[in-house]
């Protein structure tokens, strides 16, 4: 037997306690992990997705300096014209 506090807590029911609590702890331990597997998963898409975000906004920084500074890039941006009335064309 045990004293707790003011009271006696059979040994038996002590262990009983002691292993509920042991399997709570184990359960959420358990689901803590798979919580941050998935966080770890998700956070390789997330990075994944900004390497394709920034390489895409390269892509366009570079395509939007083209058209500001043509001479830089040796092939200037083709004007419009006018082939038919109210028609552009490049």
């Amino acid at each position: 037997m045990l004293l707790s506090s003011m009271h006696v807590i059979p040994r038996s029911q002590h262990e009983e306690e002691s292993s509920l609590l042991r399997r709570k702890i184990e359960e959420e331990s358990s689901l803590l992990r798979r919580k941050i597997e998935e966080l770890n998963r998700n956070t390789v898409l997330l990075i994944a997705e900004a390497g394709r975000l920034i390489q895409g906004s390269k892509q366009l920084s570079d395509r939007l300096k083209s058209f500001e500074n043509p001479a830089r890039s040796g092939n200037p941006p083709r004007a419009f014209t006018h082939n038919q009335p109210g028609y552009f064309t490049r």
